[in-house]
């Protein structure tokens, strides 16, 4: 009989889906579960940070506690929904010391009010290692929700932000002068609540997903809830300025295939296109803080492509973090 390792974090999710996807509203294999709520649905998600796998030495208690919010609430956004509250279940060690319990507290509710949510309740309980569980919930209207579902051969395809910060952070953490900045880029992600909002109200957008696990592999999920093929202009994808100058086997291993950016990838009804990004700009603190750049466009079939100037079309890779597979911080 095979074991996780064997098959990986995707697989198994499959595995799972088998047996629980009974009938549910949208089924499973997004970025969150559903109850039916009215004319809305009530947008679930739970996720879980674990101190071997996610939290590199030196990261503060409310880094941890930042980070586990931050998590669960790039889902959120992913679907379109409006936050409304999180519960996390804190296991914890016998000796861990109260200071660092309360730095924790702190850092999950300084995202939360970041947000305009609060930390509604939880648990806590004895662990051998730290392991903390976080559940946000959401409120989106059910005929605009955010699914991986939905593309359609001719959809342009946008990303927020920009790729390649957290896998520039995690190289980084071994040079002791850059090491304050890694660890913030890489505990403190900032969810685009805002932006899966906007995506949602504008009617515009197909598809949705965040990019927790890279670039490569979110386009591969995508692309087969969708049942479409993915092309993506390398040399139009946002970098994060330490990459600038990187080669491209650095700028693909780390922007393309490490993941940790939350950044949101979306498709867009290109008979709306220009109407979305005139009113992106034209939103007050989005493209400020948050740039919107188109990287590719859908198609029919041919698999999922990385197209570039210099390199011509190479395929795309089904390739990035994956739980019971890649390597440990």
């Amino acid at each position: 009989m095979p074991a996780l390792k064997d098959i990986g974090e995707r697989e198994a999710v499959e595995q799972l889906k088998r047996i629980l996807d009974r009938g549910l509203p949208i089924g499973l294999g997004h970025d969150v579960g559903v109850v039916d709520w009215g004319e809305d649905y009530l947008a679930v998600t739970t996720d879980v940070v674990n101190q071997r796998i996610h939290v590199p030495a030196g990261a503060t208690p409310a880094q941890i506690g930042w980070y586990l919010v931050a998590v669960n609430l790039s889902d959120i956004a992913a679907s379109g929904a409006r936050p409304l509250g999180f519960v996390a279940a804190l296991a914890l060690p016998r000796d861990t010391e109260l200071e660092v319990l309360k730095g924790i507290a702190r850092g999950m509710d300084e995202c939360a009010r970041q947000f305009g949510i609060a930390v509604v309740g939880g648990d806590t309980k004895e662990s051998s290692e730290m392991s903390l569980a976080g559940t946000a919930l959401g409120r989106v209207p059910k005929s605009r929700i955010l699914l991986r579902s939905g593309a359609r051969p001719g959809d342009v395809v946008v990303v927020t932000g920009d790729l390649g910060r957290a896998g520039w952070a995690l190289r980084a953490l071994s040079d002791p002068s850059r090491r304050t900045e890694a660890l913030e880029l890489l505990m403190r992600p900032y969810p685009r609540v805002e932006e899966g909002i906007f995506f949602s109200e504008s009617g515009a957008v197909t598809s949705c997903m965040d990019i927790s696990d890279g670039l490569g592999t979110t386009v591969h999920q995508v692309s087969q809830a969708s049942k479409v093929s993915f092309v993506i202009d390398y040399d139009a994808i946002p970098l994060y300025r330490g990459l600038k100058d990187a080669d491209r086997k650095t700028i693909e291993d780390l922007a393309l295939y490490y993941g940790g950016d939350f950044e949101l990838l979306a498709t867009v009804n290109p008979d709306r296109l220009t109407a979305l990004l005139e009113k992106y700009r034209q939103t007050k603190g989005l493209e400020e803080r948050h740039k919107l750049t188109v990287i590719g466009k859908v198609e029919a079939k041919g698999g999922n492509r990385l197209y570039s100037k210099k390199g011509g079309t190479v395929p795309l890779e089904n390739r990035g973090w994956e739980h019971f597979r890649s390597s440990h911080l």
